[in-house]
């Protein structure tokens, strides 16, 4: 499939989607905690011009557009539903700039050097059809020590791999290791590709230097099943406790996200 053709599946995808997306990531404690956790680590670098890859329906893009020493949350997404609504949004948020289209069109809007820091929360990258070409053009807007801080759906997900082989289902146990991933809806296809960290330092390492990576919900059940434990509950915290020490450890890479900072050189 060639690229034009799959971001407009996956924009056609979303846009059946973009209606209840916020509402629906609101009422998810597990969503909340780690978009928590993802914006504390863009805020620990320069963050007066931020891009966001994927910006749904504008999330991120609100929440830092309050943040007094921002002067700009500009933002690229394929999915014209999400850029009709987040448009809508710049009325009330004026630092806000929401574009159509994809990382490897970034040059068409912003200019060289002109970005501190691109953000990508919750695998946006994962349906991005030439990830080498995305993460040349996405450092040709970085500023010198511009970085770029990225979450990925994890290729080697452990509890996703023993829950389906415990549970007789061998094929779904292994479906993040294929060529194509169909994606978290049992109903709906949607072809992306889920990257282990070494494929990931081989891309981004071409363009930046790795500063630092972390895992998130190896013990903690993801977001799909957040209902396994309860926000504010003992097993949630617990599972929370255990993954703090899991992070620091070769089991890192094991949960259902990876987090990546790449920055570029001066």
């Amino acid at each position: 499939m060639e690229s034009a053709e799959y971001h407009k599946s996956v924009a056609d995808y979303y846009d059946e989607e973009a209606e209840s997306f916020e509402s629906r990531a609101n009422e998810n404690h597990v969503l909340k905690h780690l978009r928590n956790q993802f914006r504390d680590i863009v805020l620990k670098g320069e963050f007066e011009h931020l891009l966001e890859i994927g910006y749904g329906p504008g999330l991120d893009m609100v929440w830092f557009s309050k943040i007094d020493d921002v002067k700009q949350v500009s933002g690229l997404d394929i999915t014209p539903e999400f850029y009709r609504i987040v448009r809508d949004k710049t009325e009330f948020h004026k630092k806000m700039n929401p574009l159509l289209g994809g990382p490897e069109d970034v040059l068409q809007y912003l200019e060289p050097n002109s970005i501190d820091t691109v953000y990508v929360f919750f695998g946006a990258l994962n349906t991005c059809a030439e990830l080498d070409n995305a993460i040349e053009e996405l450092s040709k807007v970085l500023k010198p020590n511009g970085r770029i801080v990225a979450t990925f759906v994890n290729k080697w997900y452990a509890f996703e791999i023993l829950w389906n082989l415990a549970t007789l289902r061998p094929s779904k146990a292994f479906s993040r290791l294929k060529k194509i991933w169909g994606g978290y809806s049992p109903t709906r296809f949607l072809a992306s590709k889920c990257y282990s960290a070494t494929q990931i330092h081989r891309i981004f390492r071409k363009h930046l230097k790795r500063k630092f990576r972390l895992g998130y919900c190896i013990t903690h059940p993801a977001w799909y099943r957040h209902h396994w434990a309860p926000e504010g509950g003992f097993r949630s915290k617990l599972f929370y406790k255990i993954d703090s020490i899991l992070q620091i450890t070769p089991f890192w890479n094991l949960g259902e996200y990876s987090l990546y900072v790449y920055q570029k050189s001066e």
